[in-house]
Formats: C-alpha cells, structure tokens, sequence
C-alpha cells in the first residue's frame, strides 16, 4: 500500500504546482474538496493518509523504540534503557489528572478528516457506487478503530460522526462524553454493517477486509464483555456495563469469532508442522501466502515506511549496532509450561547460583512457543549460538585444573566457539539486561545489516490465532454454546506442540495463560490484564526479575540467579488506572467533560 500511495502523492504535488500567472490571485497550490472527492487517485490518497495517522501500534520515541511500549506496560519486557518510554515513562510513575502520560491518544483530528471523508465521499456525482461505499466502509473501520484505541484508555469519550464546521456554535462544539456502551456498541454496529460490504480479499496489501471488520468485532465485544463481568459501573452509568449484559456481548464476540472460523479464508499457519519453533518463528515473518493474517500493516522500506524492530530485537554479536534492546522477564518465561505438562514456574529456591539446570530440558522442553518468542542463552542464530551467560567454569586440559572465566573475549579451548562470556550488551549494559530478550517477529533472513537499515516486514494486527482465544474465552463465559470449545483450544495448542486439555482442564485461568503465551509480545496481554480487572494483582508495586547465567563447561549447564530486574523501580497501576485522566487541559478547553474518578 505505501508504495502505491507514494506515487499518488507525486501526482498530487503535480496536480497542485501546474504554472500560473503570478498576479493572478487564485491559488492553485490547494485541492479543493470538491476535485478530491470527484477524482478517484485523489479519494485513495486522502483514505491513504487516514491508514498511515492511525495507531494501529504505538511508535515515537527516539528510532521508534517505543513499539515496546504496551509490552513493557504489561510487565512481559521493557527496554534496556531508562531514558527510553518502555523503561522511564513505565516503571515508576503513576498516571495523575495531568492525562495519560506515554499513553495518551485523543485523535478527533483523525476522526473528522475520516468524517469529511465519509460525507463527502458520499456525495460524489462521478465515481463508481461500489468504489465509493467500499472506501467509506474503510473509512469507517478506521474511524472505529481510533474510538476503540481511546475507549480502551478512558472508556467514554465524545462521540462525534459527523465533521463540524469551523463556523459551529460552542454548543456543537463542546461535545459530552458517551457512555463507555455507547462507544462500544457504536464499533459493533459499524462492523455489522461494513462486513457486507468491504470485499472478502483487499484490493491492496493493508486494506481492510469484511474478515478484518469481523476481527475488530471480536476483539471489541469482548472487551465489553469483561468490563461488564469484572468491573464496575461508575459516574451514573458513563463508565462501565450492567453485569447482566456480560453475556450478550460474549455472543457477539462469539458470533463474529466463529465466522470467520467457519467461513473466512484463513487457517492456523502450519507450513513446518515437524518443526514447532520455526514454524512459530515464520508465522510472523513469512509475507508469502500466510494464511493466518487477517488484515496487518504493511512496510517497505524502499518505499520510504520502514521499521527498526530487527535493530532492536537482535542480541548482541549478529551485526546490528543497536542491539539486545528488549529485555524479558522470568515471569514471563515462567508462564511457558513445559511439554510434559509440567509449570513453567520452577521453585525460586533453585535459583541459588549452585544448582545446575540442564539447558536442553530447562529451554528445550518448554512450550515451543517460548522459543519461538524469547531469546535465551545457548539459542542458535544464523549459523552461531547466542550467549547470555557472565561466566564459564571449566578444566584448562593443560592444567587439569578447574578455572572460571568472564571475558568475552576468551574462547573455551576445544568448545569450538564457546565465548567465556556473552558480549557487552547481552549481560552488562549498566545492570539493565535480565539475560532474556524479546525474539518474536524477529526475521532471521535478512542479510547482515549496515547502519541504520530499516526492515520491511508488515506488523500482524488480527490473526487467525487470536480469534481462537477470543472464541474460547468467549464461549468459556457462555458455558461452551456449540459445544466446540476444547476442540478450538486444542487446535491451536496442537499448532504450537503441546498436550491437549481435557474440558476440565479448560478453566479461567488456563484460558488466560494460554493468551499470555500465544500473543506474548503482540500489545495485547497490558490490555487484556486491564479488562480481565487483574491488572492492579499483576502489575501494581509487582516486582519482576532478571536472571543471571554462568555455564559450566564440563557439565554443558547453567546455575541460574535472580535478582531484581528494574534496577529497584517498580511498575505501578492503582484501581483508579483503569480508567486515565481525560486531563487538565481538555477539561478546561470542553467543561462539558466529566473528568474520571480518582482524578
């Protein structure tokens, strides 16, 4: 898509620099609305430019490095460095009546160029009926996706769908807050009615399908679902959902889940079945007829749209000089069981920097999954293994002596490669790593890479996985309706090479880990934490932990220690962080907002 819009700019910039007199007193450098919604390249560019302003993930900070930034939110990793917003906007600070900090998104600007694009769109004497209510329909996704983003954030917020004049009075313009159902039931209504309208299969790379509107309605209902279970009903009805709609709202995630389970053109990516980890490993990155994408933004970094997640996620010693930035936890390595049906959480105690754990059972029968997502000590990477140990003890075969080694410079004798100790960023790096590092959408077939490269590879938003989950849980709630509830489950732990469950296996808690695992590092467990109402257990004054490796040699084993893996900083997430602050300044610029409680 972005190539495509590129040269749609170009013939723009021609449309808009044609010679003119120079007294004469029309301008030409502007397009007028009523040539844009006339000419079909014209309409595309101006729909193009609502696709690239929307927040389909979180970006800014310094090279982007704030595509961590719901991940670290969610307690699953940060980045390696405090004055980075995925490590010094999170880990501290407490939101307060000034806004929602590094997670603010208010995009009315967004909204009424979407809503001058619907109306006027609509109005078109010359452009083809089916263009022009398929790009309205897309449109309209957009719209609801960034009502979705913000009622996530402060649950209702003024719902405006029509594009105001400049010249409206301060009674239209100073628009209350809907209700958090009313926002809700709004994305739901305007999925029901574009899905029948935008096409099975996107005319381009990064449009939106009827599925993707079916997608978006899955994941929207069940967000109301579980503020409706979990939470509470605040400010006379303005935030939160009757109890007794929970279930009405689970059906309709349901319904939009199993259609697109039943009917949609997708399935579980299953291109390496023998192979569990990659085939994990290229769901995210194989862009050649992958079955299980929805609908993702699209990159090209020749194009001039690239990314620096390769830059980021790559350890130390593979070519990228900025490297090793997302570091993982052990609470979220703990949440990947292990094959044999045994918990991930091993007895803390073990962790004494004695006992010796065998890497091939401790990484190597775990949920392949874990693998497939989180670089750990010892993992093979492009032809080298990847080191995240601070030691080596082994016998110096001149000596016979046991010796203990930490320079990374040092190669074992006869190991054949083995470093005494990882490189510099791995392990070191001001006590910031924790010896875990983000490895999900990771390509590991790009070339060795120069300085400042971009990589080109789309960002995934709904995929077929999900939808599973959000069917489960779903169903789940509704005590199993169609009766396929443990066949759903099972179909997507066997895809990942684990056991499958019984039905009574099937609880509450499963179902959350299981997300946890499938979607780790896809900013969506930080939301999910939020609307399940467990967010204040799991992140508020929790602390998380880093790990220490050191590798003995003549056992071909770790001991392993923990310690504190934010450098005495703790995540916070008071009750009243379920909801942020709309904020000083827009209560001050619109006194018809009601400010969040707690606030």
């Amino acid at each position: 898509m972005k190539s495509t819009y590129k040269y749609i700019y170009i013939l723009i910039l021609a449309l808009t620099t044609s010679c003119q007199d120079p007294f004469e007193l029309t301008r030409n450098d502007i397009i007028t609305e009523d040539v844009v919604f006339e000419d079909e390249t014209l309409a595309n560019a101006f729909l193009a430019d609502l696709y690239e302003r929307s927040l389909f993930q979180l970006k800014g900070g310094f090279a982007d490095n704030n595509v961590n930034l719901i991940n670290s939110f969610g307690g699953e990793a940060r980045n390696f460095a405090p004055w980075q917003g995925p490590f010094g906007s999170v880990i501290g600070p407490v939101f307060n009546e000034q806004g929602a900090g590094s997670l603010n998104y208010w995009p009315y600007e967004l909204i009424r160029e979407a809503n001058v694009f619907i109306e006027s769109l609509s109005l078109s004497t010359s452009l083809n009926e089916d263009f022009i209510s398929v790009r309205t329909s897309e449109a309209r996704f957009l719209r609801a996706w960034a009502y979705f983003e913000m009622v996530k954030r402060y649950g209702g917020v003024p719902l405006v769908t029509t594009a105001l004049s400049s010249n409206a009075s301060d009674e239209e313009l100073l628009v209350p807050r809907n209700s958090e159902k009313e926002i809700y039931d709004f994305i739901g209504s305007e999925m029901d009615e574009i899905a029948v309208i935008l096409p099975s299969q996107p005319t381009e790379l990064g449009r939106v399908s009827r599925w993707a509107a079916l997608a978006l309605k899955s994941r929207a209902m069940l967000y109301a679902a579980s503020v409706a279970n979990f939470g509470n009903q605040q400010l006379d009805g303005l935030l939160g959902f009757p109890a007794s709609e929970a279930n009405s709202y689970y059906q309709r995630s349901l319904d939009a889940s199993n259609e697109i389970l039943t009917s949609g053109p997708f399935a579980l990516y299953n291109k390496l079945p023998d192979d569990k980890v990659r085939n994990f490993i290229d769901l995210f990155v194989d862009e050649n007829g992958n079955p299980e994408v929805i609908f993702a933004e699209h990159f090209d970094a020749t194009a001039g749209k690239g990314h620096n997640w390769d830059r980021f996620a790559h350890p130390d010693g593979f070519g990228y000089e900025w490297n090793s930035n997302f570091p993982v936890y052990l609470e979220t390595l703990e949440l990947f069981d292990f094959v044999d049906g045994r918990s991930g959480k091993i007895d803390r105690t073990l962790y004494d920097g004695a006992n010796l754990f065998d890497p091939e059972d401790y990484f190597g029968n775990r949920d392949p999954r874990m693998r497939a997502s989180i670089s750990y000590p010892g993992m093979p990477l492009r032809g080298k293994l990847t080191f995240y140990h601070h030691s080596t003890t082994f016998t110096n075969p001149e000596t016979g002596l046991r010796e203990t080694s930490e320079s990374p410079t040092f190669v074992i004798p006869g190991s054949n490669g083995w470093l005494a100790k990882a490189p510099s960023r791995n392990v070191d790096a001001g006590g910031n790593p924790t010896s875990l590092q983000i490895r999900k959408r990771m390509d590991e077939s790009l070339p060795e890479p120069g300085p400042g490269e971009l990589s080109s590879t789309d960002y995934i938003i709904f995929r077929l996985g999900e939808i599973y989950l959000n069917y489960v849980e779903a169903a789940f709630y509704l005590a199993d309706p169609n009766g396929d509830m443990q066949a759903r489950m099972n179909e997507l732990r066997d895809r990942a090479g684990m056991p499958a469950l019984s039905i009574a296996e099937i609880t509450e808690d499963k179902i959350r880990q299981e997300r946890r695992v499938e979607l780790a590092f896809e900013s969506q467990v930080f939301w999910d934490l939020r609307r399940w109402r467990i967010a204040v257990e799991e992140l508020d004054l929790v602390m998380r932990h880093r790990m220490r490796f050191d590798y003995d040699f003549d056992a071909g084993q770790y001991t392993i220690q923990i310690s504190d893996g934010d450098k005495g900083r703790l995540r916070s997430h008071p009750e009243r962080n379920y909801y942020y602050a709309l904020g000083l300044s827009r209560i001050a610029d619109n006194p018809n907002l009601v400010e969040n409680p707690g606030y």
